[in-house]
């Protein structure tokens, strides 16, 4: 795995890593690319990579971020709380149902939202730092199973949990959420659930696509689909996508599909790999002169800047 100038090589013995190692090693200096060694770690089998902890286990965030997130205070500020939810962002496939959990927090940071501490706000701002501390740990995604997806859909947003099975027990690789985009959409309990799975399968479908998979819902919206005469083009266009993939279809009824179901249907109550580099000062100033002379976006951050005074008054 690469990511800009960070490589993580994995094996499951100690002579395939050799073999891997020699490889990558060779492959580097054919190119004329040089290393650092004081920066390399060679055989570990705990490792952090791009703010995650990574082991034979599954991959846990850093205990540095999650200390962060346990000790944040309440946010004061549409300043504060972009930092907060940019911190916990970062681990969101930790957390079911994370945009929704956190949709009135996010509200808050609209231009067109009188900041106001709600009980709302609070228990979404203590259910994201108890998830974030208490997490589940994630299992590395196996290429040899297949995978089994979960969704579920409600009136606030959707849920889907992309697991496997090890052994007797079914363990989750990701937690994937999203708010319902519109009231309209949301009225319709068909519809729901097939944007659901629309949106499930195009968020990983670098996991999906090309091979079998389990598709569970609490609603038979796929028959329900193919018995309609005339469908909207947005209708249309998620089942053009859908139709790409190759899975069973299985039915749950409501009391069975608890792992996604709950939290997505509470919105006081109801994980992506994001990486980060640092830039250097020269380069993060010329950014904000570049975004303060540019006409649209000086005109958000004046309004910004106005709602932070008010808020902070």
């Amino acid at each position: 795995v690469v990511y800009l100038d960070d490589i993580l090589i994995f094996s499951k013995t100690v002579e395939e890593h050799v073999a891997h190692l020699d490889k990558v090693l060779s492959l580097l200096r054919q190119h004329k690319f040089k290393i650092n060694g004081e920066k390399c770690e060679f055989g570990r089998t705990r490792i952090l990579y791009l703010g995650h902890e990574i082991s034979a286990e599954g991959l846990n965030p850093d205990d540095a971020k999650v200390a962060s997130i346990r000790d944040w205070p309440r946010p004061q500020s549409v300043t504060e709380m972009r930092s907060f939810l940019g911190m916990t962002g970062y681990s969101r496939t930790f957390v079911k149902n994370y945009s929704i959990v956190a949709a009135p927090l996010t509200d808050l940071t609209r231009l067109d939202t009188p900041w106001e501490w709600t009980v709302e706000c609070e228990a979404a701002f203590r259910h994201l730092k108890h998830a974030l501390t208490h997490y589940e740990v994630l299992k590395l995604p196996d290429p040899d199973k297949p995978f089994i997806v979960t969704t579920d859909a409600s009136q606030y947003g959707i849920g889907a949990v992309l697991a496997q099975q090890e052994g007797p027990k079914l363990r989750p690789v990701e937690y994937m959420s999203k708010k319902m985009p519109s009231q309209k959409l949301a009225k319709s309990t068909y519809e729901k659930e097939l944007y659901a799975v629309y949106k499930v399968l195009t968020h990983r479908r670098h996991y999906l696509l090309g091979r079998f998979f389990i598709l569970r819902t609490d609603h038979q919206t796929l028959r329900w689909m193919r018995t309609q005469p005339v469908l909207s083009d947005a209708l249309k266009r998620w089942i053009e996508v859908i139709e790409q993939y190759d899975f069973d279809p299985q039915y749950l009824k409501g009391e069975y599909n608890k792992v996604v179901d709950a939290l997505s249907r509470r919105p006081d109550f109801s994980a992506a790999l994001i990486s980060e580099f640092d830039l250097t000062d020269d380069v993060t100033q010329s950014l904000v002169e570049a975004y303060r002379q540019d006409q649209f976006m000086s005109e958000i951050i004046r309004r910004l800047d106005a709602k932070d005074k008010k808020t902070s008054a």
